[in-house]
């Protein structure tokens, strides 16, 4: 085990002392995953609760309007005071985060929560009702310790 594996555990620790403290930046999120069945053509969810509760603030205002450009896209995007900073510890592999080509990820902010399992309003397909979907627009992995997120929410459909 490295030392910043090692002080991975620390900050995922003391990330669990902050949610007992009621830290209020500290906020329940799901990682969602839909892997593309090929032989099937079929989606199949993997839902994943970030424990302990991930870091959660607004882009501070002075990056607003920064452009974002996405690898193999003519497109930028630009940041808004409204989209997401999300700081998770590298205990999670990048995998979850950044997956391969057949998979598809969305994250769900403030899903409902008791005694850390996460409460579907139908449990067979996995729907939360009122739940807030983000997509990642980048992941910034200069710390060793940290994984950090830049989540813009989902247009509504």
């Amino acid at each position: 085990m490295t030392l910043y594996e090692k002080l991975a555990e620390v900050e995922s620790k003391i990330g669990a002392i902050e949610v007992k403290l009621g830290l209020p930046q500290r906020r329940n999120l799901i990682v969602r995953q839909r892997v593309l069945n090929t032989t099937t053509n079929t989606y199949n969810e993997v839902d994943t609760l970030i424990l302990p509760q991930p870091f959660i603030t607004s882009v501070p205002p002075r990056y607003a309007n920064l452009q974002i450009n996405i690898e193999g896209s003519s497109n930028a995007l630009y940041l808004s005071i409204n989209d997401l900073i999300v700081e998770i510890p590298r205990t999670y592999p990048k995998s979850l985060f950044a997956p391969e080509v057949n998979t598809n990820v969305r994250f769900i902010l403030d899903p409902p929560v008791t005694d850390n399992q996460v409460v579907y309003t139908n449990p067979s397909t996995n729907f939360i009702s009122g739940a807030k979907f983000y997509r990642n627009i980048t992941l910034i992995d200069d710390d060793p310790v940290i994984w950090k997120l830049i989540l813009v929410k989902e247009k509504d459909s």
